[in-house]
């Protein structure tokens, strides 16, 4: 399973380094709140403090685009 591992939120499954949620975790994440995007984004949102807190990660624009953006994306790849 796709899972960070923390504290540096990095995947657990995938090459050294790669950032959490990586793109099967976000797959595993997407399957698991199926028909439920705005719970998808909001639980995973909940996720910023933590991930800033502890891995020290800042950046707004890599914190969104790494945990929130994906989220609002469609079937048909339009945010």
């Amino acid at each position: 399973m796709h899972e960070p591992v923390r504290p540096s939120w990095v995947c657990a499954v995938c090459p050294e380094g790669t950032p959490w949620p990586c793109p099967p975790g976000r797959t595993q994440l997407a399957e698991a709140y199926v028909g439920e995007p705005i719970a998808l984004s909001v639980d995973v949102a909940e996720l910023l403090p933590l991930a800033v807190e502890e891995a020290g990660i800042t950046d707004p624009h890599e914190l969104y685009d790494r945990f929130v953006s994906w989220t609002w994306i469609d079937a048909g790849g339009r945010p």
